[in-house]
């Protein structure tokens, strides 16, 4: 937004506001008793009231806030941002450098400021600022020692908070929406207790057959020294975290609903012990397409924020075609012909009881000669290759951004090793004397939802 834009934007707004005093005066003039409101106008509540608008309106654009205030520029804050990790009952301190740049002193008035569309907002009581006032000369530094003390009763969230070091800075719903907004810095607390309870089987990633029933068991373990309650509940629609929708992403309706899957499970962890929820799936006979859902396990562990708790659902119906896939190629000599199919398996079946079912692609290939003639190609080999990731012994939960500051003693990962398998590809290889003329391929596959194919022509040996 440019200068001109922004004086253009206050013109605007001094006479909207004029003529709505205007309105409301006159309004009031021909009220009951014609008492009329005298319509007085103070030219600096009109500067405030556009500087504040207009600051907000160009907020969104990422204008640094030095642009329209630059006299706070003269003063440095050092650091200009802080985070600090907090248990209730914690005390924290840190220290604040503030330089004058300017050619006259300043006065130094620190002082906290709300900011806009926090979480959670700070309690002034809780932060104590020393010194509470100085006089800074051009060029000098001053170090402000910032101490945090929280309540033993503080609720667990994130806070922020701005602190300005003179009085001129804008209130909060100014400053606030600037990033960086000189002569402040902002604190941000995050107020968390450590979890006890581990969720050893963060999702459930499986593809099922339609008309067949699945058992899959999903482990909490309770490191602390008292039982925990939990009520495992089903919510439809994938682990977007607040998305709850009976429908898929892209339009369409789920392979099956919530009523498919049922829930055993114990009223509490008990401290100490290890407890298994148990979800059963019976896949609707004439279901097709895919299912995506969260089970939220209603964890009652401070710990443990509401949308950690939950254990993300996908489910792949198989699908089964009716007939071979064909295709046709031509072979220009009478070389050997060898055929290659591929397929890809992505980690299905990780939690299903019993440990994974023989869910191992395969394929009937076929071929048809230039004559029509059936030929049956020989299976030469299989290759079997994966992938595999080496993992941390971490808090099982990937999505925790400050994850090594929440862990709980003992916690192993959720799949239980140092290793945690990828893709696997399965690779079958044929063979079959050739002749020139076009030729025609099957492939029925079995157990795979992809498949890919190549084909070689050798040269006749002499």
């Amino acid at each position: 937004m440019s200068i001109l834009d922004i004086k253009t934007l206050k013109l605007i707004i001094c006479g909207l506001f004029i003529v709505s005093i205007l309105s409301i005066a006159s309004g009031a003039g021909a009220g009951v008793g014609n008492k009329a409101v005298p319509a007085e106008i103070e030219i600096a509540d009109i500067g405030i009231a556009e500087e504040k608008i207009a600051a907000s309106s160009v907020a969104g654009y990422g204008v640094d806030a030095g642009y329209y205030y630059p006299e706070f520029e003269k003063i440095i804050v050092e650091p200009a941002y802080k985070y600090l990790e907090m248990k209730p009952g914690d005390s924290k301190n840190f220290t604040v450098t503030v330089t004058n740049k300017d050619n006259k002193t300043i006065a130094l008035n620190p002082r906290l400021l709300i900011i806009p569309y926090t979480e959670k907002f700070v309690n002034e009581s809780w932060i104590d600022i020393s010194p509470s006032a100085k006089e800074l000369n051009p060029g000098e530094k001053e170090e402000f020692e910032v101490d945090v003390n929280l309540p033993e009763d503080t609720d667990l969230g994130n806070y922020a908070v701005l602190i300005a070091f003179t009085d001129k800075v804008p209130e909060g719903d100014v400053a606030g929406y600037y990033p960086n907004f000189p002569g402040t810095m902002q604190l941000n607390l995050q107020v968390w207790v450590p979890p006890t309870v581990q969720i050893l089987t963060p999702y459930v990633n499986d593809l099922v057959e339609a008309g067949k029933t699945y058992t899959y068991e999903i482990e909490l373990r309770n490191t602390g020294s008292k039982d925990v309650a939990i009520s495992p509940e089903l919510i439809e629609g994938g682990d977007i975290i607040y998305y709850e929708s009976s429908y898929p992403y892209g339009g369409g309706k789920y392979a099956f609903g919530n009523d498919a899957i049922s829930i055993e499970a114990p009223d509490k962890v008990k401290a100490g012990q290890t407890a298994v929820v148990k979800m059963t799936l019976k896949v609707p006979a004439d279901a097709k397409g895919s299912y995506s859902g969260t089970l939220n396990l209603n964890i009652d562990d401070p710990g443990i924020r509401e949308y950690e708790g939950k254990v993300s659902l996908n489910f792949r119906i198989l699908p089964i075609p009716e007939g071979p896939y064909e295709t046709t190629f031509k072979a220009v000599d009478n070389g050997n012909i060898s055929i290659e199919v591929r397929a890809y398996q992505y980690g299905y079946g990780l939690y299903t009881e019993g440990g994974n079912r023989d869910f191992t692609p395969s394929f009937e290939v076929s071929l048809k000669d230039p004559a029509g003639n059936e030929v049956t190609p020989v299976l030469v080999s299989k290759k079997y290759s994966g992938s595999v990731n080496i993992v941390d012994d971490t808090y099982p939960l990937p999505y925790l951004p400050y994850i090594s500051a929440r862990v709980a003693d003992g916690m192993e990962t959720y799949n239980k090793g140092s290793y945690q398998g990828g893709t696997t590809t399965f690779v079958e290889t044929y063979t079959v004397p050739g002749a020139a003329g076009d030729w025609t391929l099957s492939i029925l596959p079995e157990n795979t939802e992809n498949f890919e194919y190549s084909i070689t022509i050798g040269t006749t040996e002499k």
